[in-house]
Order: structure tokens, then sequence, then C-alpha cells
């Protein structure tokens, strides 16, 4: 778990996000042992693969993450970091798809 990418700034983090009501995980940094708690605000399909958007919870200016949905060998299901040929791609479509919704929103006020 490396990649952070800033959002929400300058908005109030539960009301901007939606995510006072999200399910919460506590993530284990491999290298320093150091635990990591996030809120699962989002998930999404791109290219057949599942990924799901985390947001820091203890963090002064929350920021996600977004992780790679995995089997793992007992059966369930785990949360991989991305690796750094795909991240570009996949935070990239995320944002379109962020900008899509965004759009739908401003078209269903109307």
């Amino acid at each position: 778990m490396t990649t952070e990418k800033n959002c929400c700034e300058g908005m109030d983090h539960d009301e901007a996000c939606g995510c006072e009501d999200q399910a919460l995980i506590t993530m284990v940094d491999a290298e320093t042992g150091e635990e990591y708690t996030f809120a699962i605000v989002d998930d999404f399909l791109y290219k057949e693969q599942a990924y799901c958007v985390l947001m820091t919870v203890d963090e002064e200016e929350p920021e996600l993450v977004i992780t790679k949905v995995v089997d793992l060998e007992d059966g369930q299901e785990g949360l991989m970091s991305l690796e750094d040929d795909e991240m570009e791609e996949v935070y990239n479509e995320y944002d379109r798809l962020c900008e899509e919704a965004e759009i739908e929103d401003e078209d269903d006020e109307e």
C-alpha cells in the first residue's frame, strides 16, 4: 500500500464523500507492520477486474486508495495494491467514472 490519491480536498469528509455509513477495514503494511484504517467508499469493474476504492479515516486530509480485488488461496476475497504499470490507467478510469456520474447528477437536477 503505497499509492494514495487526495480526494475531498477542502470539503467535509463525511458529507462530501458519503463515507459516514461505510464499512471500515484495517490493513497492515507488510514492510512496516503499521496499521491503516479505511472506509470502503466505492467499487467498480474495469477490463473484467474488480477494484475497491478506500478512503483513509485517520488522516486530517482524507485520501483515496484504489486496490484490486483478488481471490485468496482460502477462497476468500482480498485486496491487493495496484502494480506500478496499471496504477495510472486504473486511477484515470475511476476519475472518468466519477466525472460521468457527476454529469448524470447534473442532468437529473435539470
